[in-house]
């Protein structure tokens, strides 16, 4: 069997969010929700106008997907490769960048799952929900034994992040550093905790810097 290339694997994960993401705006009834949000802080004619806007530009939200792919699977592929590059600093021979991509691009198989165990929450169980409890919502996360609504806002993403499919992401970047430089488990478990582990914290603080100056 033939395997598929880094190209052919962008396109997969792109298609696979971009049917999520129809998924969400058209059967979850996101519009309403919107609707019923903002017109609480503004007036009728403003939220119209706001839904009208959103749908005029809707098509933007399918063409950035796959240039958010592309950023966050070569942000994690900066760190992998750096992490291989301060463990592995006497060797004469080094895997190439698109190696690196191609371990962030096979991950991204893992937070799929993310956005379909959302879809299937609203969908078929919870029952009565907002706008402000899709975004709050994280399957299989820690946060959701939480009381969301006494939490800080800068805390709620760090908590977000506790999850399952993270977890599952890290061990599927782990298993494909140790398929790569063919050294022992444990070592592309310390190289991909060190280096991902890093960048990952990097992001949080910078996520939860940002929210607290914007809240």
């Amino acid at each position: 069997m033939r395997k598929i290339n880094n190209y052919g694997l962008l396109f997969l994960v792109t298609l696979f969010l971009s049917i999520t993401t129809f998924l969400v705006k058209n059967f979850l009834n996101t519009e309403e929700l919107i609707y019923s949000f903002y017109s609480e802080q503004f007036a009728q004619e403003q939220v119209e106008k706001f839904i009208k806007n959103q749908e005029k530009w809707s098509w933007l939200g399918y063409v950035i997907i796959p240039l958010l792919v592309l950023i966050r699977t070569s942000l994690v592929e900066i760190c992998l490769s750096v992490g291989n590059f301060l463990y592995n600093i006497n060797e004469t021979t080094s895997p190439k960048f698109k190696q690196f991509f191609r371990i962030a691009l096979i991950g991204e198989f893992v937070l799929l799952f993310v956005g379909v165990f959302k879809f299937g929450y609203f969908y078929f169980i919870k029952a009565g929900f907002t706008l402000l409890d899709i975004q709050q919502y994280y399957p299989l996360s820690y946060i959701n034994f939480l009381d969301i609504e006494s939490l800080q806002p800068w805390l709620v993403y760090p908590l977000q992040t506790i999850n399952l499919f993270e977890i599952a992401y890290f061990f599927v970047l782990v298993y494909g550093m140790w398929k790569l430089l063919k050294n022992k488990y444990w070592k592309s478990f310390e190289i991909v905790a060190v280096s991902y582990g890093t960048g990952l914290v990097i992001w949080l603080g910078l996520v939860m810097f940002l929210t607290l100056n914007m809240t």
